[in-house]
């Protein structure tokens, strides 16, 4: 594999030590290997230099197959076309044949080729494209907008067609990568277009989608705003994360363009340009959600379109998300949810301030964000405005359309949101939670598990692919579509990475082989959150995975089954296999880059039982902060209104 180049964090990985040890490496031995490219900041080796060392040194060595791809792949890039050699190994994994440049291809040597379509055959190639563009979407995180799977599943669920279906029929003018798309085709879309400036980037989209699902897609290169490769298509949905701060946007061009029915957008407003583009896609009772800076709420520049949005009805909808929406920039992000004009009655427009949602269980992608929380919120508010039973609540606002018309038209949503009414405040109800959070705390007195100073030299590590291939630990993946003429298969529950994170009974129901259940003994591995590792729980049992939940089953006189979930859910773990990734990403679980220590039975069930007091003590812990925290805040509110005063010296309880 000449030409592959690791960072220093890589060569930590694939020697199963931590980063600091790669420095001591670097700094004690001069024939450590020397950076052959990148920057004094972020050195970059020779993966063969690298190997080469570490085995004369007598260190194990762990290079998966797919991270020898990757790394072969990321030497062969071209930083002119950054997604050039990923649409090229696409094609190779979807077609079993290498695009001639000629056919706008990059050329891969043969050597590339041949493991690439051995790990297609061994992985699936689904599964292996979508690992190689996770991999890609992380290194290019800076330069390419890449819709979050949270947000993506968002977006799907509030286009959904009045019984709450997926849209037959959907757009995505600027598609990028296809993450849209590809979470319209896992909600159920039937016909998906998809429009992508970058031909590369277009044609990793329609690879994408061809792997992972039956859906018929039709994808083409070019702008959407100035050269339309479906103009003449009314879609009943259209979703849509526009480049934001686009100032050449085609305004001079465009100035008599049909589309601008609610006016010509300034040059500084092209997100307004993409709204109304979508609009003018939309057949009579379709929906559009489109990605807005927060800016474009309130900028002077785009006050009579907005006006006129409002006025007509068009717009139906603004949330106001998380921080940590975009993956490219930090500023903040709306989602505008439209539609097209109303012409009977008064419009109406709902206002959702979801950006400060509380994060007690921080199980979103974004650090500190409850994303299932948020989820639900903007979709439960979403459909009780549409089926008209919708009301003012601390999160949310509906207002008439001239409540916004003022010279502003401010549509930021915190602006009009309005926190709740303090309600009377029960006494009673308040010395009994006084009560039972000091009779909490009593009970967390006897702390986490009592531990003493480790050996100072860490035990050998074993990959879990070592697990798997020797049969101590058996893997399997849940997977979005059953075949219902498989022989065998039965209805089962099934686990998604919302409900498993949130730790909430299945509900939903698949076709599957019984001999995918999930049993008593089993851990199971959610792409998304941070604690996304966990055994089992007996409401499980009989459920089978759905997408992004991995199941491994440890054969017990080996394997600890609480000790094979506390050290795959350590952070190094976390980061190396992208159990961190959003809920619903299509990240698997990579064997090869996870690890479990090497320790006696004995001693695995002594750690075992350890992690699972420690995970007793954590929930009871999280239990008892979100009770201080509700009774404080209501206390708080209580103090602040003058409902109750405070006692300086109360009696000992």
């Amino acid at each position: 594999m000449s030409g592959a180049l690791v960072t220093a964090a890589e060569i930590a990985r694939i020697a199963g030590v931590g980063s600091a040890a790669v420095s001591n490496w670097r700094r004690r031995h001069p024939d450590f290997p020397g950076p052959v490219a990148g920057t004094a900041a972020s050195p970059q080796f020779s993966l063969d230099e690298v190997v080469a060392w570490l085995r004369e040194h007598g260190r194990a060595v762990t290079v998966s197959p797919l991270g020898e791809l990757w790394r072969w792949m990321s030497a062969l890039r071209d930083p002119a076309r950054p997604a050039a050699v990923l649409a090229s190994t696409g094609a190779v994994i979807a077609d079993g044949r290498q695009p001639g440049c000629g056919d706008g291809g990059t050329g891969l040597p043969q050597g590339f080729v041949d493991q690439a379509r051995r790990l297609s055959a061994d992985l699936g190639a689904s599964v292996l494209f979508e690992e190689l563009l996770d991999r890609w979407s992380q290194a290019h995180a800076r330069q390419v907008e890449v819709t979050s799977a949270p947000v993506a599943a968002l977006m799907a669920d509030v286009v959904a067609v009045g019984d709450g279906s997926a849209p037959r029929t959907v757009l995505d003018p600027a598609c990028g990568t296809g993450g849209l798309l590809s979470a319209m085709a896992d909600s159920g879309a039937e016909v998906l277009y998809g429009q992508e400036l970058d031909p590369d980037l277009a044609e990793v989209a329609r690879i994408r989608l061809r792997l992972k699902s039956d859906t018929e897609s039709v994808f083409s290169a070019g702008d959407a705003l100035l050269d339309d490769a479906f103009p003449e298509h009314r879609v009943q949905a259209v979703v849509c994360n526009p480049p934001f701060g686009q100032r050449s946007w085609g305004r001079n061009e465009l100035g008599y363009d049909a589309r601008w029915s609610y006016g010509l957008p300034p040059n500084a407003e092209p997100e307004l340009a993409w709204l109304q583009h979508a609009l003018a896609h939309l057949d009579s009772d379709g929906h559009a959600a489109v990605l807005m800076p927060a800016a474009a709420a309130v900028r002077p520049s785009g006050r009579r379109i907005r006006a006129e949005l409002v006025r007509r009805g068009a717009l139906r909808a603004v949330v106001a998300l998380p921080s940590g929406a975009s993956s490219v920039h930090g500023m903040g992000t709306h989602l505008w949810l439209a539609g097209p004009p109303e012409d009977h009655g008064t419009p109406r427009i709902l206002l959702i301030d979801a950006e400060n949602v509380p994060a007690s269980a921080a199980s979103g992608d974004r650090e500190g964000t409850e994303w299932p929380l948020v989820h639900r919120i903007v979709v439960s508010q979403w459909r009780a405005f549409l089926d008209g039973t919708g009301a003012d609540s601390e999160v949310c606002r509906i207002l008439p359309a001239h409540d916004l018309l003022d010279d502003e038209v401010n549509l930021t949503p915190s602006r009009h949101v309005q926190p709740e009414a303090v309600e009377a405040v029960d006494l009673r109800r308040l010395e009994e939670d006084g009560s039972r959070f000091r009779q909490g705390l009593m009970e967390l007195s006897a702390g986490p598990p009592v531990v003493v100073e480790g050996v100072a030299e860490p035990p050998a590590v074993a990959s879990l692919d070592d697990l798997v291939r020797t049969g101590a630990v058996r893997m399997w993946r849940g997977q979005s579509r059953r075949d219902s003429a498989r022989e065998g298969v039965v209805e089962h529950l099934v686990i998604t990475v919302r409900q498993g994170i949130a730790r909430t009974e299945p509900t939903e129901r698949i076709l599957a082989l019984p001999e995918e259940a999930v049993a008593e003994g089993d851990v199971l591995v959610f792409n998304g959150g941070s604690e996304g590792t966990r055994p089992a729980d007996p409401a499980e049992y009989g459920a089978v995975p759905g997408p992004g939940v991995t199941v491994l089953r440890p054969d017990p006189s080996v394997v600890d089954g609480w000790f094979l979930a506390g050290t795959l859910a350590h952070g190094a773990n976390r980061r190396q296999a992208g159990v961190m990734s959003s809920p619903g990403s299509r990240t698997r679980v990579d064997s090869a880059r996870l690890s479990v220590p090497v320790r006696g039975l004995d001693e695995q069930r002594s750690i075992g039982r350890a992690f699972q007091r420690l995970a007793r003590f954590n929930e009871a812990l999280n239990g008892l902060a979100g009770d201080g925290h509700d009774m404080a805040q209501r206390l708080l509110d209580a103090l602040a209104v003058g409902s109750v005063e405070p006692v300086e010296d109360p009696p000992h309880s």
